[in-house]
């Protein structure tokens, strides 16, 4: 309570404990830049910045959706199954310090490598006066013995039609990442093999162990073999895709969603209502007198 002289006390109208946390919210993001705020500023230096992974399934699915990724209102990502991370762990563990004919008598003498974050150089496009940054996380290098270098990608299925299509963006702007990387990093190069390695499971086997003897579970495992899925190198098809979808990414309006995506429909129906919840939430509430 609030004493003024010369009036009578004044209680203060409590704040809406939704609209207190909103407001702390707010003011804890202010000193972040939006995604909004960032996009003017590459668009400003001319530089597109672009995830390699985003090349792929989410480009394919939906324009709205892709250009919404760049410009403020991202797909929410879904939940990668464990199953598959410990699967992509284990083969990682597993082949990382491995001659890299384990996987194919046919490529080249030399050894498995563990990925590495990288990041580009500003790359020109065909078309177009922006450049591009790439920048993600490479699954597997592979570091042949006379000269050069091999990307590649683990996949715990069998190899679907298209794949190395598909895959290949994404192994081709790691591929420039690793020759061009920005500032003082030192360069991999030349990168001169790209590909797939399928771990397609055959069936199941139980493993000899003596401790089932004693009483303790059995231990099984799923059989299956490495099966190389060759990326043919061409930088002028993909700069050219990527020249594409940078000319999607900096359209002033949103292209028109695919017809079958799920997320784009039920934003459409769900926006209204979280209009209205977020005004009903945000009026002041006024104690009885």
């Amino acid at each position: 309570m609030v004493e003024v002289p010369g009036s009578s006390p004044v209680t203060p109208t409590p704040l809406h404990p939704l609209r207190t946390v909103i407001f702390t919210m707010t003011t804890l993001k202010t000193n972040r830049p939006t995604t909004a705020q960032r996009r003017q500023a590459d668009l400003a230096a001319g530089i597109i910045k672009l995830s390699p992974s985003s090349l792929t399934f989410l480009h394919d699915e939906c324009p709205a959706c892709f250009w919404h990724h760049y410009n403020g209102r991202p797909r929410p990502a879904t939940a990668f199954p464990k199953v598959f991370g410990a699967l992509d762990n284990a083969q990682k563990d597993f082949f990382v310090g491995h001659s890299v004919k384990d996987i194919k008598k046919s490529l080249p003498a030399g050894v498995i490598e563990r990925g590495k974050r990288v990041r580009s150089e500003a790359i020109a496009l065909p078309g177009t006066s922006y450049r591009v940054q790439f920048g993600g996380e490479t699954d597997t290098i592979l570091k042949f013995s006379r000269a050069g270098y091999g990307v590649c990608d683990f996949k715990t299925s069998s190899p679907g039609e298209g794949a190395s299509d598909l895959y290949g963006r994404q192994l081709h702007a790691y591929a420039i990442a690793l020759e061009r990387p920005a500032g003082d990093a030192l360069p991999l190069a030349p990168v001169s093999r790209l590909g797939l390695i399928c771990f397609p499971p055959d069936d199941m086997i139980e493993l000899p162990s003596r401790a089932a003897k004693h009483g303790t579970a059995k231990r099984y495992a799923y059989r299956t073999s490495a099966v190389w899925v060759e990326v043919e190198r061409n930088d002028e098809v993909f700069l050219n895709f990527v020249a594409n979808a940078v000319r999607l990414i900096t359209r002033p309006t949103m292209p028109r969603s695919a017809p079958n995506c799920g997320w784009c429909r039920w934003s459409r129906m769900t926006a209204p209502l979280l209009e209205q919840t977020s005004s009903d939430a945000l009026e002041p509430t006024h104690d009885a007198a």
